[in-house]
C-alpha cells in the first residue's frame, strides 16, 4: 500500500481542472445520490465546482464541505457564496469534525485517490450520525504510467483502489452495515450524451432514467449506502 502523501502533493492539485465540463450525466449522478440522504445536514467531501453542494442546499440540507488544499476550499466558497468548504480529508483523515457530528456523510468518486481507504471509510462512518454514501468507479482495471521526473510507476486519474460488490463488506466499521450497493452510469448513455451535446436540463432527467435502466453495457459507477447498525 501507498503511504500517506505529503502536504505538497495536495498544494500542487491547485483548483480543479476538469478534463470534461460537468454534464447530463453527472446531474444524474447527483441527483440519485441526493435521493439517499437522510433529513439534516450534508457533508460532500471533495466538494470540487459545488454542484452537488448546491443541489442538496435547494433540497433544504444544511451544507458542509472539504477540500484537500486552501486554493481548493477559497474556490469552492466563493462558487457557493458561503464559507462551508474546511482544509480536510488529507489523507483519509476528518481531523476538524467530531463524532457524529453531521447526520449524512457523502464521498463521491474520492476514495479510491486515497492510499488507506479503510482509514478513509472509518473516519466517514465517524462523523457520519445517521448515513454514509460512498461512489467509486466500479470495477476499474487500474492501469499505471511511468514516470519520467521519478522513475516509478503512477496510477493513472491518481486511482489506486478497484472495487466492486464485495469490496466495501470488509471495509466498513463493525458498527456499520451495507444496506445498499447498485451501478449506475452507462458507458452507451455517456457517450451519446456526448455526441449529442445534450445540455444540463432537469427536464431531461426521466430520460436519462429511463436509458439507464434499458440500454445495455457495462455501468462506470458503484453507489454503496452505509448505515448504522441498530444499538
Amino acid at each position: 500500500m501507498i503511504g500517506p502523501l505529503k502536504s505538497e502533493y495536495f498544494n500542487a492539485l491547485g483548483t480543479p481542472k476538469p478534463g470534461h465540463p460537468f454534464n447530463l450525466i453527472d446531474d444524474y449522478r447527483f441527483n440519485l445520490v441526493s435521493q439517499y440522504i437522510k433529513p439534516g445536514s450534508v457533508l460532500d467531501i471533495g466538494v470540487y465546482f459545488g454542484d452537488f453542494l448546491k443541489l442538496v442546499r435547494r433540497n433544504g440540507h444544511q451544507i458542509l464541505g472539504t477540500e484537500v488544499n486552501q486554493e481548493r476550499v477559497n474556490f469552492a466558497n466563493q462558487l457557493l457564496g458561503d464559507k462551508v468548504v474546511r482544509l480536510d480529508f488529507q489523507n483519509g483523515n476528518l481531523l476538524s469534525f467530531a463524532d457524529q457530528s453531521v447526520e449524512n456523510v457523502v464521498c463521491t468518486e474520492v476514495i479510491e485517490h486515497v492510499p488507506d481507504d479503510r482509514l478513509a471509510i472509518s473516519e466517514l462512518c465517524r462523523v457520519a450520525n445517521r448515513r454514509v454514501i460512498i461512489t467509486v468507479p466500479f470495477d476499474e482495471n487500474i492501469k499505471s504510467t511511468l514516470c519520467v521526473h521519478c522513475a516509478q510507476y503512477t496510477p493513472n486519474s491518481g486511482h489506486l483502489h478497484s472495487y466492486n460488490f464485495d469490496s466495501f463488506e470488509a471495509l466498513v466499521p463493525s458498527e456499520w452495515t451495507v444496506q445498499k450497493q447498485l451501478t449506475f452510469g452507462n458507458h452507451i448513455l455517456a457517450s451519446l450524451i456526448r455526441h449529442f451535446h445534450l445540455p444540463r436540463a432537469r427536464f431531461l432527467m426521466p430520460l436519462v432514467h429511463f436509458l439507464e435502466i434499458f440500454l445495455p453495457g457495462r455501468k462506470r459507477w458503484l453507489l454503496v449506502i452505509l448505515s448504522k447498525q441498530a444499538s
